[in-house]
């Protein structure tokens, strides 16, 4: 059966409302103009990489979305499946072949065409580690969605050049949503051949627009591109890394910047409360959390992670430093997404329960330990070095002396995937809608192997690995909720991490731009916004 258009029912996402030069990418072709309207962003942080398939983290893939299409995408502001390079796709009765019939006509920014062949080099690229195209990356999304390499992609072929198809080791009812990740966007081979490890830097797809300019830590510059099917508005967009969050607010002030991403919940309610300026709320599909790394001692002992859960207020965190609305985390799943399991609740806060628990795992004096934690602050961690603060006093109270390091962005990162750290405090915001994507992809042991883990907590279960196959394998949403369901109860149970809060995600807008859709994976689409006439 071919399907133009898929719905995933699993997620319930209500409508938001509102309140040192890299270079450019020298050999695109089809980039316009750019003396028309122009478009200015500020944000908290630079891009760490601008190839999507060695990206982990939403200020690169909220960029590379632009830039690069895969072959289906979803529906703005959805988790709706629509086509995208491919036109129309069909599964096999036993759920282990997908056939893609591709757009005709269709050409990278290179001018190069998009075909069947296009397709399958860049999934080889990914998933063989024989290719001379792989080379030493880590495809942390890849490694992390597919299980490895080659995964459970078993084999890519194109035998027309408008036909790819994939055959798959099992069936996996994630796996259109997957492919509508920006992780997989599809790449021009040309490129990518004449400069493997320079196509972080310039890379070229088909998007709605094409990359002009990378000055690493300081600006991206798009311009709109001649060959996608939604014309944009704005010819250029710049993106300007503005840190200092009062240094953001005043850029927005004074008409430099004209959106502010990530904005600190009291700058989001004062820009809103001005006429010019419209604050929007993209969905709470994510999840901040504590993980702790169970490779490292003494948090391979359940009771120490039991003793930690009730030591940590959650429900204060979200209380003293989110905005009202934000959701205590009692799911590891962000609430109304498929497997919510009402009977778990978030470990209620008891110190003297935590430090009996200690004594009982052999700790009655405490420990020291170590929590890692970004400088930069993400959408679902505005406030990283009072939360970690708080966290280490909390912790402190019951015996557990904890060392903060702050670092960097882009090293935090490099150290938690590697299993650097003894506990991290990080987040997820969601790729696809799917649990599959907040269970499988970070506490899997399929994720937990250095140095691309997206399992920062190194918990490898075999029962929870077990639970996972399953809800991939199993179509029907109705005992796919079940299995996710008693997943949400093992995660509480077992505590290798944390949960703290779902929160919903404000962006600021100057009021004369229209076209913003607040999206529940927090990419601006810049294509369809426009000067209000």
């Amino acid at each position: 059966m071919y399907l133009p258009r898929v719905r995933f029912s699993g997620a319930l996402f209500i409508a938001a409302f509102a309140l040192s030069a890299c270079g450019g990418s020298g050999s695109s072709k089809t980039a316009t103009a750019s003396n028309g309207p122009k478009l200015v962003v500020a944000r908290v942080k630079d891009s760490v990489s601008l190839d999507p398939a060695l990206a982990s983290d939403g200020m690169s893939l909220n960029v590379t979305q632009e830039v690069m299409k895969g072959l289906v995408d979803f529906k703005l502001g959805t988790f709706e499946i629509e086509p995208q390079i491919a036109r129309s796709w069909q599964m096999s009765p036993d759920g282990r072949t997908w056939t893609f019939l591709l757009r005709s006509g269709l050409t990278f920014s290179d001018g190069t065409p998009i075909d069947a062949a296009a397709v399958k080099f860049n999934f080889d690229r990914w998933r063989l580690i024989s290719s001379p195209y792989h080379a030493d990356f880590s495809y942390p999304y890849y490694a992390s969605m597919f299980g490895g390499f080659p995964g459970l992609v078993a084999d890519v072929e194109a035998p027309k050049a408008d036909t790819v198809v994939f055959t798959l080791t099992r069936p996996f009812a994630p796996f259109l949503h997957d492919l509508a990740m920006p992780s997989f966007a599809i790449g021009s081979p040309k490129a990518i051949r004449d400069d493997l490890r320079g196509f972080a830097q310039h890379p070229v797809g088909y998007g709605p627009y094409v990359l002009s300019e990378w000055v690493k830590d300081d600006h991206v510059t798009l311009a709109a591109s001649s060959n996608y099917p939604v014309h944009a508005a704005y010819t250029t967009v710049t993106l300007r890394e503005i840190g200092d969050q009062p240094a953001a607010v005043a850029a927005m002030q004074d008409g430099s910047a004209d959106i502010l991403s990530d904005p600190a919940p009291g700058d989001a309610l004062a820009l809103g409360k001005q006429p010019a300026f419209t604050v929007y709320f993209q969905p709470a599909n994510n999840n901040s959390y504590l993980a702790m790394n169970l490779d490292r001692p003494p948090f391979e002992k359940l009771g120490v992670r039991q003793a930690i859960a009730y030591a940590v207020d959650v429900r204060g965190i979200v209380k003293s430093f989110y905005p009202k609305g934000a959701l205590v985390a009692d799911n590891w799943t962000p609430a109304g997404m498929l497997g919510e399991n009402p009977a778990v609740k978030a470990y209620p806060f008891d110190p003297a329960k935590g430090k009996a628990l200690l004594a009982a795992a052999g700790y009655p004096k405490g420990f020291a330990t170590q929590l890692l934690y970004p400088t930069v602050p993400r959408p679902y961690l505005t406030q990283p070095q009072r939360v970690a603060e708080t966290i280490r006093a909390e912790l402190g109270a019951i015996g557990i002396a904890v060392a903060l390091e702050p670092l960097e962005w882009a090293a935090f990162l490099k150290k938690v995937h590697n299993g650097e750290h003894a506990m991290c405090l990080v987040g997820w915001s969601g790729d696809n809608g799917d649990p599959d994507n907040f269970m499988y992809t970070l506490l899997d042991r399929d994720a937990a192997h250095r140095p691309n883990a997206q399992n920062y907590t190194f918990w490898r279960d075999e029962k929870f690995h077990d639970l996972m196959i399953a809800g991939q394998v199993t179509s029907d949403n109705v005992k796919r909720a079940e299995i996710y369901r008693e997943a949400n109860a093992m995660i509480g149970a077992m505590v290798p991490a944390i949960p703290i809060v779902h929160v919903t995600v404000p962006i600021v807008v100057r009021s004369s731009i229209a076209g913003f859709v607040p999206t529940p994976d927090t990419h601006i689409a810049f294509e369809y916004l426009h000067p209000k006439s």
